[in-house]
């Protein structure tokens, strides 16, 4: 399948990264990025990392260089020489848009709205396929959620603490200043927290599932049924509630409440679920196979 992916492609966005990798992993160098997502190839130099959103972690130097052709793009338009065209990040780029809808019916050009905002662009009035991050409404919009790329899903190693070391919110808790020693701290903790942040989904969910954390997602219950529509809410939600307790008045959180055999149980749960589901290539599946059901 020939996928013209458009995006800025000079800064980090999740929701982009994300689908484009998965992308990459179904179908190579057919899926052709302009611009180039130079910081997701290995030869990104990692000097650079440190300067990226998020300092680079977990969507970064992961593809090789392939073969991809990004030469004569307005012309392959032209003669249809793609079956879909993505728009990875709608709101950020719109490059090509012109002459695409000249001659690609309007079912076969994909806008993704990856943006924390529930607020829609313009183009959605316009009847394409819209793939929406923040959906908190029915309507004709797709949900689309984050993922971990595959190549990020680790070992499962001993664990040696209760809980990872990160606690959204406070600032003096960010420590890491490289991926592995943040990926190490949610391999040893048995749990890691996690909230809602601008948006409902963050890359932090993941990273957690991905490191074979168990996490504890404060306010779970209150995401909007739209979102984050592949996350296993229901099973957070009530993981969180275990964990809840009361002393003197006062609630917190008491792990301890979740013996260890019932924690084995949700962690193989949360492990197998990961992997079957929230993996950059199930989500780059899930949105392929919408679209072609569309089509």
């Amino acid at each position: 399948m020939n996928i013209l992916y458009v995006s800025r492609g000079d800064h980090i966005d999740y929701q982009d990264d994300c689908l484009f990798l998965g992308l990459k992993e179904h179908f190579g160098s057919s899926v052709v990025d302009v611009n180039k997502r130079y910081h997701c190839y290995t030869t990104y130099d990692v000097h650079k990392l440190k300067g990226l959103y998020g300092k680079g972690f977990t969507v970064t130097k992961i593809l090789e260089e392939d073969n991809t052709d990004r030469t004569d793009i307005v012309n392959k338009i032209k003669a249809q020489f793609f079956d879909y065209i993505i728009y990875g990040s709608i709101n950020r780029c719109t490059d090509f848009l012109q002459e695409a809808t000249k001659v690609y019916p309007k079912k076969k050009i994909i806008l993704v709205d990856g943006e924390d905002e529930t607020t829609y662009h313009p183009l959605f009035a316009e009847k394409y396929p819209y793939f929406k991050r923040e959906k908190i409404h029915k309507d004709s919009s797709f949900p689309i959620s984050f993922a971990i790329p595959t190549s990020k899903i680790q070992p499962l190693k001993q664990k040696t603490k209760e809980i990872a070391h990160i606690l959204p919110g406070d600032n003096s808790t960010y420590i890491f200043n490289n991926e592995q020693d943040y990926y190490n701290d949610y391999s040893m903790s048995r749990y890691g927290v996690t909230v809602k942040r601008s948006g409902w989904d963050c890359m932090r969910h993941y990273e957690i599932l991905a490191n074979n954390c168990v996490p504890l997602f404060f306010d779970i219950d209150k995401c909007p049924q739209y979102t984050l529509t592949m996350f296993p809410k229901l099973k957070a939600y009530h993981l969180f509630k275990d964990c809840l307790t009361t002393k003197n008045g006062n609630m917190f959180l008491d792990t301890g409440l979740i013996t260890d055999a019932d924690y084995e149980i949700i962690q193989d749960f949360f492990i197998n679920f990961t992997k079957n589901y929230l993996t950059t290539y199930a989500l780059a599946e899930r949105v392929i196979n919408k679209i072609k059901y569309e089509n």
